[in-house]
């Protein structure tokens, strides 16, 4: 059976240059050898770590906020909590084994779900979860009405982005083609009129810039499938500013074995890869589709909000001294400013309040509108 860079490269051959957005579609997606449909691989013995591979404090945290969620939204006997790429379902199944101990009345009318589309994955959350009664979708829509809340934590970084340059000439679009049996980048007119508008006029000549329309289209999706409540979002990013302080580096990477690719376009379907977010998009498809912002802040300061490091428990032997030092280890990596603290983690409401919410008290970015 040929491999993907194979059928990619008779592809192109056949057709001419795919957009970036094409080719990190088919080396993460393809139903034969994508990444994350056959790949993936999270967590120390992977290529990448998220939040709730260094322990359960992460989702217990969480568990803190999605019992404030609950209780905002007039304690609903019955309600939904939808986690959207629940990786390996360690953060889903840490949080449901906390969500008891911090809100037993919000736990008791609990409907979990995931939405994920990787076969392979959805085996690891089965076995993760194994004993929880859970529903799977591979879309939000598949589950609407949802009355409670969606979470997802590093998923938006997983969707395709188009590369646009600011060339002398004009806006030109990263296209791949095949050159000496290379997967090469090549300059060409934007493939879509609209991307030219999704390029910020401060990004300077010879600067990068990526736009994901598959994820804000898959906030739009969520919107519109939340019949009430919220929207949390949690990843690695900045606003458009932030953005924009690179100086048209841009963000695109591949991952393998925790190491940065040196070359993303090789071999693909065996690596991740990944940009990072723009949240001033991942904003302006949200309140387009009907929600309301109702915060941003960096995972530090909601974590801390949250009280993780109050729910380290207090040692009584040698023993126990180990994990509680372990487990302060943990939160401190979570905290980092210069690592998994800076992440953003941002929120929006339909139909629900936006004020007032203890996950960014002391921030910035908190909203302070009504209901």
């Amino acid at each position: 059976m040929s491999s993907l860079a194979d059928r990619l490269g008779a592809r192109i051959r056949a057709h001419g240059p795919l957009t970036f957005a094409a080719f990190m579609e088919a080396a993460l997606y393809d139903p034969q050898d994508g990444y994350y449909t056959t790949r993936a691989a999270i967590g120390f013995e992977g290529d990448f770590l998220t939040s709730p591979d260094l322990g359960p404090s992460f989702g217990r945290a969480l568990a803190r906020a999605m019992g404030e969620l609950w209780a905002t939204l007039e304690r609903p006997p019955s309600w939904d909590l939808v986690e959207a790429g629940a990786g390996r379902g360690v953060l889903m199944r840490d949080l449901l084994a906390a969500l008891p101990q911090e809100r037993p009345e919000a736990a008791r009318g609990v409907r979990p779900a995931i939405v994920d589309v990787s076969p392979r994955l959805r085996e690891q959350q089965t076995h993760a979860l194994e004993g929880r009664q859970l529903r799977w979708a591979a879309t939000a829509r598949a589950l609407a009405p949802i009355q409670g809340v969606v979470f997802a934590n590093e998923v938006l970084d997983a969707f395709p982005v188009h590369v646009l340059v600011r060339a002398a000439e004009g806006l030109r679009e990263v296209c791949v083609d095949v050159e000496d049996g290379r997967f090469v980048e090549l300059l060409r007119a934007p493939s879509a009129a609209d991307l030219g508008w999704r390029v910020p006029d401060a990004l300077p000549v010879g600067g990068r810039w990526e736009t994901s329309p598959a994820a804000e289209g898959w906030v739009a999706g969520v919107a519109a499938a939340l019949g009430r409540g919220y929207l949390l979002l949690v990843d690695y990013g900045a606003d458009e500013a932030g953005l924009l302080a690179r100086a048209g580096a841009g963000t695109l990477r591949g991952f393998s074995r925790h190491a940065l690719v040196r070359d993303p376009l090789a071999e693909p379907g065996a690596h991740d890869l990944t940009a990072s977010v723009n949240f001033t998009a991942i904003r302006r498809a949200a309140e387009g589709a009907g929600l309301r912002h109702a915060g941003t802040a960096t995972q530090r300061e909601v974590l801390l909000a949250l009280g993780v490091r109050e729910a380290l428990p207090r040692p009584t032997g040698p023993l126990e001294q180990l994990r509680t030092a372990s487990r302060r280890s943990a939160v401190e990596a979570l905290l980092d400013p210069a690592g998994l603290g800076a992440f953003v983690v941002t929120c929006f409401a339909k139909d629900a309040r936006t004020d007032g919410l203890a996950l960014f008290a002391g921030s910035r970015g908190a909203s302070r509108e009504g209901p």
